[in-house]
């Protein structure tokens, strides 16, 4: 139902020790889709479990593959190509895969816990050498949801993990694999933009759907109305109120990199990220004009009403005015007192004209009570 609340989802990790990685139920099995690239040179290549990404992992020493992933202890250096590699992980039901990851890029615990718990809300996180977002990704045909999509940007590397396949980043991989634009040529930080910002851009097509709909309850307005019309505005009023929040999440998360300025995050690159913030300010103005707009065409829909029932009850008024003299009338003719019984017990009964003159003095009432009521203007 339109009116039901959402309610939150029930974390698998309520009650176990902070850092625990715990695949969410029903969630996807990881596939794991690689591309690595420079100036020059371009791979895209699939893999089918994290250990074949040993050779991608940070130019830190490793902890060994039995050791807890909650404290990883160093121990062998691992030498990964130059250039910028790209991880993407579709699905997180391998726990197994996710804490393979975390020993060996060298991540925070508790970041890969808030990958597998898809509650996130969008935020940026520093654990030293390694920064850590999380972006709401819209996806889904049936109003607006959202798919969490986790990014670490480590020294050279960039890796994001999706709830389920498919996503709205395919411009990003067209772009690195026909070397078009910059991206070939800049640092892993820039990919990290890239990937956010498309993200970010997946809005504005759903806030111009948002925008249609409103016309299409405008239509429906103009064309007299519709009972369900409150409940499609309240619907939508309710997603673009959600599309604001999640919106003021990514601008905080955005600022919030922003600070982050140094060795991860360039100084060339935080420009683009302030234009992507343009893009999150932008995307919250439509959310809120579409929301205003919805709150205005719910109002102008029951002034409508309200009119279309005053002139109901204007016409009733007119009916019922004009018929109380003539039901007075009506009434004292029809109190049948006995004519025999005393000379002034209406005596028109006995009248040969008694019915017309009847008649005629309601239909005159009637008449004068219209030529009143228009003299008025009431009638208007």
């Amino acid at each position: 139902m339109l009116l039901s609340r959402r309610r939150r989802r029930v974390l698998d990790t309520v009650g176990k020790a902070p850092g625990s990685i715990v695949a969410p139920k029903g969630a996807v099995k990881g596939q794991i889709r690689v591309i690595s690239y420079d100036a020059k040179n371009y791979s895209d290549q699939k893999y089918d479990s994290a250990g074949d990404l040993s050779k991608f992992a940070t130019k830190k020493k490793l902890a060994p593959v039995d050791a807890p992933a909650i404290d990883p202890d160093p121990e062998a250096p691992v030498e990964r190509p130059d250039g910028v590699t790209w991880i993407n992980i579709d699905g997180v039901g391998d726990a197994k895969m996710l804490k393979e990851l975390t020993r060996m890029f060298g991540i925070h615990p508790l970041a890969m816990e808030d990958v597998a718990n898809l509650h996130q809300h969008a935020k940026t996180e520093n654990y030293g050498d390694t920064l850590f977002f999380v972006v709401r990704m819209p996806t889904g045909d049936n109003g607006f949801q959202t798919e969490q999509v986790s990014i670490f940007l480590i020294d050279g590397i960039v890796i994001t993990v999706q709830e389920r396949p498919g996503d709205c980043l395919e411009p990003v991989r067209h772009r690195i694999a026909n070397n078009l634009g910059r991206i070939r040529r800049r640092r892993a930080d820039y990919l990290a933009y890239a990937i956010f910002d498309a993200i970010i851009d997946g809005y504005f097509p759903l806030v111009d759907a948002f925008a249609d709909r409103l016309d299409e309850a405008g239509v429906m307005l103009e064309s007299g109305g519709n009972r369900q019309l409150p409940l499609h505005l309240h619907s939508i009023r309710g997603e673009l109120l959600l599309i604001r929040k999640v919106m003021n999440q990514h601008r905080i998360a955005i600022m919030n990199v922003l600070r982050e300025e140094g060795e991860l995050i360039s100084h060339d690159t935080s420009l683009f990220f302030r234009d992507c913030q343009d893009h999150v300010q932008q995307i919250i103005e439509a959310a809120d004009t579409d929301r205003e707009t919805c709150g205005e065409v719910r109002e102008l829909y029951f002034a409508m009403l309200g009119e279309k029932n005053n002139d109901v009850m204007k016409v009733l008024t007119i009916i019922a005015t004009i018929f109380i003299p003539m039901s007075f009338v009506a009434g004292i003719y029809g109190m049948n007192f006995d004519p025999k019984a005393s000379e002034l017990n209406m005596p028109e009964l006995h009248w040969a004209f008694g019915y017309p003159f009847a008649l005629s003095l309601m239909a005159l009432m009637a008449g004068g009570l219209l030529a009143f009521l228009y003299r008025k203007g009431w009638l208007s």
